[in-house]
């Protein structure tokens, strides 16, 4: 049988970069951060939950609903509140707060879920998991296979769809200049609908994922927003390709550094494990602020400059294990 922690790791990168795409395409349409995308996920959570643990459906059936239900929330949410916020010309930094407030919302209502659950029905949504629920092959995790498969599919037709498609296309001129695209007649609100309802769909869809591989509640979304938000910003907020490497890097990084921590300053430092994304947030901004994509889009990046960053993200990481 394979190791645990490479199980865990496989799932965790397919996760992780599943939402990061999702995450990262939002902000290349919208320009502000969605931070109610996880909350997509808890929703196909608990829609995986009621039909496996109420219903009796496999876990993998819920999959096209969780996904379906995510894409739809997204396109509600633009058409109740992006839009009528962007018609009245404010800043991104307005939509930012009111997706949060949309986050608090869907937890809520999560939380009432959970409640109404326990008490009409005696079951518990929290610290549930799916894993009796899914097959094996080779004494190998059926999520695991499933997983990362479904990641590289995805990752291909995000591909296909913004460089071979001409509404992917569409989409892409749409995220450099919205005006110039509307002037040549490219149908903007439909990029937008289109967006929002793919974001959502792998948000949905990684919720779906979620309690195959770990157990799970109604408080999970927070922890996996900060990675979420790591692995897009390390990657490049305006690139596809950076949600891929960002999401990659995120997902093999936290562990490790969390299990480097803890062989240098004991167990107690396994508590820090969930500041790795912020702390590699700094990092790397450090040395590129606009992410590892942004650092190889410039084929003569100055050599000099990127020493100086090295030796003040070495300086940073020095304090911070220090502070430890």
């Amino acid at each position: 049988m394979l190791p645990t922690w490479l199980i865990g790791n496989t799932i965790q990168v397919g996760l992780l970069v599943i939402l990061c795409i999702g995450f990262t395409f939002t902000y290349m349409i919208e320009k502000f951060p969605n931070f109610a995308h996880v909350s997509f996920a808890a929703v196909g959570t608990c829609i995986t939950f009621a039909m496996v643990r109420l219903w009796g459906l496999n876990p993998y059936a819920a999959w096209p609903v969780t996904t379906l239900v995510g894409g739809l929330l997204g396109v509600v949410f633009y058409i109740l509140i992006v839009r009528p916020i962007k018609r009245h010309g404010t800043r991104e930094i307005t939509l930012t707060f009111a997706f949060f407030a949309v986050s608090q919302v869907i937890g809520a209502f999560i939380a009432m879920f959970s409640f109404w659950v326990f008490v009409s029905l005696k079951f518990s949504t929290q610290g549930f998991m799916l894993k009796s629920f899914d097959f094996a092959w080779e004494d190998v995790p059926g999520v695991m296979l499933t997983a990362p498969i479904t990641c590289a599919i995805l990752v291909l037709l995000m591909y296909l769809f913004l460089t071979r498609f001409r509404f992917g296309i569409a989409t892409r001129a749409v995220a450099e200049d919205e005006p110039l695209a509307a002037s040549l007649g490219v149908d903007t609100f439909k990029v937008h609908v289109a967006s929002w309802f793919i974001a959502g769909a792998l948000s949905g869809l990684a919720g779906g994922i979620i309690p195959l591989w770990r157990a799970t509640g109604v408080g999970f979304s927070d922890e996996f927003l900060i990675s979420v938000m790591a692995g897009s910003v390390v990657g490049g907020l305006n690139s596809i390709t950076g949600a891929v490497v960002g999401g990659v890097a995120v997902a093999l990084t936290q562990r490790w550094l969390g299990v480097l921590f803890i062989s240098l300053f004991g167990i107690g430092a396994g508590g820090f494990e969930p500041l790795m994304p912020i702390l590699f947030i700094f990092v790397v901004l450090m040395i590129e602020p606009e992410g590892i994509t942004g650092f190889f889009g410039r084929p003569h990046a100055p050599l000099k400059t990127l020493r100086t960053r090295l030796r003040d993200a070495r300086e940073l990481l020095t304090k911070v294990t220090q502070a430890v």
